[in-house]
C-alpha cells in the first residue's frame, strides 16, 4: 500500500487533470489486489528479483532526491540547496540513463538465472549418472 500511495503522489505531481488521475489510479488498485498472490509466489521462487526490485527502488530514491535538490536550488536561486557529496554537486541522472540501467539489470538477471538453471540441470544429470555405481562395492 505504501508503493500505491507513492504512485498517487507521483500522479498528482505529473498532472492536474482529474480524469487522467482517476483513469490511472482506479484500475491500479484492483490490479494490485488481483496480482498480489501471483507476484508473491513468483518472488518466493525467484529471490533475486526481490533483491533486484529493492536495488531499483534505491536507484529511484537517489534519482528523486537529486532531482528534488536541483529543483529546490533552481526555484529559490540558492545554490546551497543543491545536493553535494564530498564537495561535489550531485547531478540528476537522465531518464534515458535510468531506464537503460533498469533494462540492463533485468536482462543480466534473466540471462544469469537461465544459465544457473541450465547448470543445475547438468549437475543433476551428472550426479544421476554417477549415483547408480557409487553404492556397490565390486570385488573380483
Amino acid at each position: 500500500m505504501i508503493f500505491s500511495f507513492g504512485s498517487v503522489l507521483s500522479a498528482l505531481a505529473i498532472t492536474d487533470v482529474f480524469a487522467v488521475l482517476a483513469s490511472a489510479i482506479l484500475p491500479s488498485g484492483p490490479a494490485m489486489l488481483l496480482l498480489a498472490d501471483n507476484v508473491s509466489a513468483f518472488l518466493q521462487k525467484n529471490r533475486m528479483y526481490e533483491v533486484l526490485g529493492l536495488f531499483i527502488l534505491l536507484i529511484v530514491g537517489g534519482v528523486l532526491l537529486s532531482e528534488a535538490a536541483q529543483a529546490a536550488a533552481h526555484a529559490t536561486h540558492d545554490d546551497t540547496l543543491a545536493l553535494r557529496f564530498f564537495g561535489y554537486e550531485v547531478v540528476s541522472m537522465s531518464k534515458t540513463t535510468f531506464y537503460l540501467s533498469v533494462v540492463v539489470l533485468f536482462v543480466v538477471e534473466i540471462v544469469q538465472s537461465r544459465y544457473r538453471r541450465k547448470l543445475d540441470v547438468e549437475r543433476r544429470a551428472l550426479a544421476a549418472r554417477r549415483a547408480p555405481g557409487q553404492g556397490i562395492n565390486r570385488r573380483t
